[in-house]
């Protein structure tokens, strides 16, 4: 009989909790009870899992002994005050919230460097990094397995979903309002949103860097373990409420033939390669990502003038693959493998 634990949920309301809580609907982990936690002022009603009604508890009332894993998800505040809760009741915590960033919390991929899992203990919480790192490291993994890299380009193009529900609606409100001959009002951003494009997100540091864009670099060459990697990000706002899309260039140790790189993304876990652009056949954000369990790649190409140049398009649901899948499969390897 393989091994399950109980487990509690915390953020559910949010839309990364409506993303996990459909992911749990729709596939078999091994969380034998399932505890759904928000604060005080949000728990109390009832959501349907697993074609149940099941009452949202709340979270500064609930017994974390009763668990072995608690997951955080959406509010990064409410995963920084609990999480300590929860370990001194004895619980790993999986934090896809982004409270934790310490080096001695490992950071995790569950289709890329699952190995990192083993250092659990020493705080016991593991840390998930943003979908924009989830998605690019399950597609850079094989490249690292089979050739080596030397150096990654990255350019995100980001629904709004990426900064939550409140800019969803703002951009739903400003389409709205120009379809209609209205002047948009900027509400939530600093700029106009719908029918635009905006090359910023956050405060820019002297090196003309954002916050994000100095992470994701962080990220990836710690889950890659290339502490030297060379990795320039330019994160992209797009007027899309779900889904992402980057532009990745990686530049490998030895050159790889097109064959055996389409190859190596067929079979790479978590990934989908569609790839026959002359015949319409590359993924999108909308008629593809959205909804799937995959990152999608497509527009796989070498560069004409560098064989150790790699181009490729790649596109995922943000919240679905990105940040609930990815810490669901966390907790499942933690109960089968740790716990």
């Amino acid at each position: 009989m393989s091994k399950s634990c109980d487990v509690a949920i915390v953020g559910v309301y949010g839309i990364a909790g409506e993303s996990l809580m459909s992911l749990l609907d729709d596939h078999q982990f091994p969380f034998a009870k399932i505890h759904l936690l928000e604060t005080e002022e949000a728990a109390g009603g009832r959501l349907m899992l697993n074609g149940l009604s099941q009452r949202v508890e709340v979270v500064e009332r609930f017994d974390f002994s009763q668990v072995k894993v608690v997951i955080f998800t959406g509010d990064k505040a409410l995963a920084a005050k609990w999480a300590s809760v929860a370990v001194e009741a004895g619980c790993v915590v999986v934090d896809s919230a982004g409270a934790f960033r310490d080096a001695d919390i490992p950071l995790v991929v569950a289709e890329a460097n699952p190995a990192a899992l083993k250092g659990y203990s020493a705080r016991g919480i593991v840390a998930c990094p943003d979908a924009q790192v989830v998605q690019a490291v399950i597609a850079l993994k094989p490249l690292l397995a089979e050739a080596g890299l030397e150096s990654v380009t990255v350019a995100t193009y980001q629904s709004m979903s990426t900064l939550g529900q409140e800019e969803v609606e703002a951009l739903a409100l400003q389409t709205g309002r120009l379809l209609n001959g209205q002047p948009a009002e900027r509400g939530a951003f600093a700029k106009q949103a719908a029918f635009n494009l905006i090359p910023r997100l956050g405060g820019i540091d002297e090196e003309g860097n954002t916050a994000d864009e100095k992470q994701f670099a962080e990220d990836v060459r710690r889950l890659l373990e290339l502490g030297d990697l060379p990795v320039s990000v330019t994160c992209v706002m797009v007027p899309v409420f779900f889904g992402t899309a980057q532009v990745l260039q990686a530049r490998t140790a030895s050159a790889i033939p097109i064959k055996r790189l389409s190859t190596l993304m067929r079979k790479a876990p978590g990934l989908k390669l569609l790839d026959k652009p002359a015949e319409g056949g590359y993924p999108t954000p909308v008629s593809d990502a959205t909804g799937s369990d995959q990152v999608w790649v497509g527009r796989l190409r070498l560069d004409s003038r560098d064989p150790n140049a790699i181009n490729m398009w790649i596109v995922s649901d943000n919240l679905r693959k990105g940040v609930a899948l990815n810490s669901l499969l966390v907790a499942e390897l933690l109960i089968k493998d740790y716990l």
